[in-house]
């Protein structure tokens, strides 16, 4: 395969795809989508564009929740080519990304035990979810306006692609919905540094997610309080009833 930023795939190979499953994950806080079965943009470190290059695909999501997320695991969705082996995965959220500016690094990291596993989704190439499990970041919600970007990139070992799929919403949980075209592309390789996928032919927007629970707000505290206290009251009595 050519070292090429895009993955096109043909009409004729689509027809071919009844498998398709839906893949949001349980526990998904924000899910852009299915692949919608026509390109994808390179998402890589350490494959067959050499060690050392990177090509790495940012997606917005908003934080919805007044007291903010907690999250326990990232992910991205991503066509690989065959014989391609995952070493590990580079993760980050950032916020502030525009034209030529990275932002802000909020959270970042890189696993050597990424969990791996098909979606059952692909054509000439399958499609794997790559997700980071294991975290612990607290993410408060933005001012109106404002986006997080993630980034989930693989890492390999000297062979084969990997191509961050594309989606229209399919199956989406969260917002953006697969649908505001606001996705960055930074990659030593291709020459880019945090700019618009539109100018590398890919203006729409990319399968990845977040997992993990929302803080709960202090009346669902209260209410979870109380739940607790009629419940021991409830044993008491009960025990109380049985004494002879």
């Amino acid at each position: 395969m050519r070292n090429l930023p895009v993955l096109f795939v043909t009409a004729a190979l689509v027809l071919l795809n009844t498998t398709a499953i839906a893949q949001a994950p349980p526990g998904s806080l924000w899910y852009n989508g299915d692949w919608n079965e026509v390109n994808a943009l390179a998402n890589e470190r350490d494959d067959g564009l050499g060690f050392g290059q990177y090509a790495h695909v940012y997606d917005d999501f908003n934080v919805t929740a007044p007291l903010g997320w907690n999250v326990t695991a990232v992910f991205s969705d991503n066509l690989i080519t065959m014989y391609t082996v995952i070493t590990g995965a580079d993760w980050e959220i950032r916020t502030g990304i525009s034209e030529g500016n990275g932002g802000t690094l909020i959270a970042s990291g890189t696993t050597n035990s990424p969990l791996v596993t098909p979606t059952g989704r692909g054509l000439e190439l399958t499609e794997y979810m790559v997700e980071v499990p294991g975290l612990n970041v607290f993410l408060p919600m933005l001012p109106s306006g404002q986006h997080y970007w993630l980034n989930v990139t693989p890492v390999g070992n000297g062979f084969g692609r990997f191509f961050n799929s594309d989606t229209s919403g399919t199956h989406c949980v969260g917002t953006p919905c697969g649908n505001n075209g606001n996705a960055f592309f930074d990659s030593n390789f291709f020459g880019a540094h945090f700019t618009s996928t539109s100018n590398f032919g890919q203006p729409g927007d990319f399968s990845m997610g977040v997992i993990g629970t929302v803080v709960p707000e202090p009346a669902t505290w209260a209410m979870m309080a109380m739940g607790a206290v009629v419940l021991i009251g409830v044993q008491q009595l009960s025990r109380r009833k049985k004494a002879p």
